[in-house]
Order: structure tokens, then sequence, then C-alpha cells
């Protein structure tokens, strides 16, 4: 796996499933994590355990993915406080992120355990050939939550979204 390369492998444990992503967490990875989440959700899947004890960076399309999925309701019901998502041991750089972001009240964190991936059904997500186009919307989608999130993103966010809305002549 090169310094830039990502991977991301997912594994069921009814009724929740287990997410590990190695390398970076970043924009040409988060159209394929939603898209895998939504499939899940779909297949009655709504807990989801992210590891990220291999991921040595995040970005914001990819943090601000996972906000939008973590703050969906989904069909799952769950108790006051309980999170649709868990982070498994994600670095301070991550941690740090994720936090000035606003999105860390939104997931649950977890740290020093080890998720062990099964002998078998460990599937690998294979990246997503899709048109530039959806790739750029899912990156607008993703900082326009993140503004929507916390005022400060506003600020930090707002010629990303001028550029990328450019781009789909929106």
């Amino acid at each position: 796996m090169s310094a830039a390369a990502s991977q991301i492998l997912v594994w069921v444990e009814s009724p929740r499933a287990c997410v590990r992503v190695l390398g970076r967490a970043a924009v040409e990875g988060a159209r394929q994590f939603k898209v895998l989440i939504q499939r899940l959700e779909s297949q009655g899947i709504h807990q989801f355990c992210v590891d990220l004890g291999d991921c040595r960076i995040m970005d914001s399309t990819f943090s601000g993915v996972l906000a939008a999925l973590a703050s969906d309701p989904g069909t799952c019901p769950r108790g006051p406080g309980d999170a649709r998502f868990t982070l498994i041991n994600p670095n301070a750089r991550v941690r740090d992120l994720l936090d000035n972001l606003g999105v860390l009240p939104l997931v649950r964190v977890i740290e020093g355990t080890t998720l062990r991936m099964p002998d078998g059904g460990v599937e690998e997500i294979a990246a997503l050939t899709s048109p530039k186009s959806e790739t750029t919307r899912c990156c607008l989608e993703a900082h326009q939550f993140l503004m929507d999130l916390k005022p400060e993103n506003r600020q930090r966010f707002a010629e990303v979204t001028r550029l990328l809305e450019a781009q789909l002549g929106t």
C-alpha cells in the first residue's frame, strides 16, 4: 500500500458491521465509505464500529461524510446517548480533526481496544469508478454538512464549497 493509498475492509457481526480503514481516510474513499454504509443499512445493519487504528490521516471530506451518516437517525431504535458509530483507536491527529470540526459529539470513541477480524467473511471494498461529478457532489455535501454542524466551519469551508459548486455548475 503506497503512502497515499487507503483500504476499507468490512465484516458483519449482526446487529452491527465493523469497518476497518487502513491508510488515509480521504476524499478518494469517502464516497466508497458512504455507499458501503448505505448498502449495509439497506440490509438491516444500523450500528457501525469503525476501526481507525491503522488510519494515519483523515480529511474534511471523509469526516463530513462520517458526520452526516452518524447524525442520520436511521431506523434502529436507540436510547439517549447511543451513537450509531463507534470509532476505535483514532490517533491524536484524527481525533483532533473530528473535535475541531464538531464531529466528536456525534460518535462514540473507544481507545486501547483491539478489534479482531474474523477468519472469514471479511470483504475488501473495491474503489468506486464513477464520474468525477459524483465525487465532487459527495465532497460538496460533506463540507456543507460540516458548515451546518458548527458555525466556525462556515468560514473554514466557504471557499471550498464555492469552488465545488462552480465545478458542478450549481
